[in-house]
């Protein structure tokens, strides 16, 4: 495995993204073009015309298309050997596919979660990792992601944890068209998330209760205001327990969308549309999440983005010398100018362009298969969140309101 000195950001970077051309990739392949010792960057996906047409968008030499389908083992391999890392910007069920082929082309990996059962298949190549001497970070984006380095950081300062709470939600503040049904991510996840059972953690063990279960009322600091959310299945229920530790009895993730989109995709959902079951249409076998999927997907998209602003909160309840404490931590990501994207796609972007620049630099030095609240120290990671414009900004809430440091 070839490794830059630890802590050199000049080393050169050559990072392949799969799934270049989707969603996330809109911020970050911005943020690469934009970091110090990026030689390449490898626009990856099975259509080479759309990888084409986004890496012409980047105006920068440095971009380039890379046709290649992640199902096809073999040539997915050949062209890993090419690169320092790879970053997984594609459907989660893909993870331990694509990470076997990082492991075995010596690379290191990133992704952006893997739904909790597909991060615990992930979890167990960790042998294998360490020798091939890479590294392999499961779940940074912003949630899975930065919500687990700042539950991290927060139980550190805490002698205690009784109870973690992990929340999510955004809103709409420029962009978009009325009528236009916009997904803010992968359909497909959104499906998942609204229909498998979620894992909670009650008296210290995980255990699963239906999706949109658990509704709870929140409030966020404005545009977002008071909103509901439910229980979803999520990574941070993978790991967190075990590697928070300190006695946590109480952990769930719970997201809020806006009321409409949840109770689209819920109807969806109630109506089978979104089920993995095979059904036999005219003598064809077809799965209604697929073709539900295959057509939202192809849905006209607005001519203007939808831009929002996306808030991650976790709240940790515990105790800090026989007192009890609380501390709130929320990241905080508003719509990006310059790349013309929406907080939700910055925040979920950046990360893995960062664990990228760090793995290749030395800056994360672990070897194996670690989550993110392992992979980052948390204020160096807060700090590199907001630098160079990127705008993701941590703060914590404790007795008193400070921002972070």
């Amino acid at each position: 495995m070839k490794t830059s000195t630890s802590g050199d950001s000049r080393c050169s970077l050559k990072v392949l993204i799969l799934g270049g051309y989707g969603a996330m990739a809109q911020s970050t392949v911005p943020d690469l073009l934009a970091s110090p010792g990026v030689e390449r960057i490898g626009i990856a996906g099975r259509s080479a015309a759309k990888a084409k047409s986004f890496a012409a968008a980047q105006r920068d030499d440095r971009a380039t298309a890379v046709p290649v389908d992640a199902r096809d083992s073999a040539a997915l391999l050949r062209e890993l050997k090419r690169w320092d890392c790879v970053v997984n910007s594609t459907w989660y069920d893909l993870n331990v596919r694509i990470m076997e082929a990082a492991i075995g082309a010596g690379i290191h990996y990133c992704d952006l979660g893997g739904l909790y059962h597909q991060t615990l298949r992930q979890l167990k190549l960790d042998a294998r990792a360490k020798d091939a001497d890479v590294t392999c970070v499961l779940g940074i984006g912003s949630t899975p992601g930065t919500m687990n380095v700042m539950g991290m950081h927060g139980a550190s300062k805490l002698d205690k944890v009784d109870k973690v709470l992990l929340r999510s939600s955004g809103a709409v503040v420029a962009g978009g068209e009325p009528g236009k049904f916009v997904p803010p991510y992968a359909i497909r996840t959104i499906f998942d998330e609204f229909s498998l059972d979620a894992p909670i953690l009650r008296n210290g063990k995980i255990r699963f209760v239906p999706a949109l279960s658990g509704l709870e009322r929140s409030e966020f600091m404005p545009p977002v205001g008071v909103v509901e959310g439910y229980y979803t299945i999520h990574s941070e229920l993978a790991t967190m327990p075990k590697t928070i530790g300190k006695g946590v009895q109480e952990m769930d993730f719970i997201v809020a969308f806006p009321a409409a989109f949840r109770e689209t995709i819920a109807t969806l959902v109630r109506l089978g549309l979104a089920s993995r079951e095979e059904i036999v249409i005219e003598g064809t076998k077809v799965r209604p999440y697929d073709a539900t999927a295959t057509v939202i997907d192809a849905l006209p998209k607005p001519k203007d983005p939808e831009l929002d602003v996306d808030i991650q909160r976790c709240v940790l309840v515990g105790e800090k010398e026989g007192n009890p404490m609380t501390l709130r931590y929320e990241a905080v990501t508003w719509p990006h100018k310059k790349w013309n994207v929406g907080g939700g796609v910055v925040d979920t972007g950046v990360p893995p362009s960062i664990a990228a620049q760090w793995m290749v630099n030395g800056s994360i030095q672990q070897r194996g298969v670690i989550p993110p609240e392992i992979a980052f120290d948390p204020l160096p990671y807060f700090k590199e969140l907001s630098a160079r414009g990127r705008g993701i900004q941590v703060v914590e809430y404790a007795e008193e309101t400070r921002g972070l440091n």
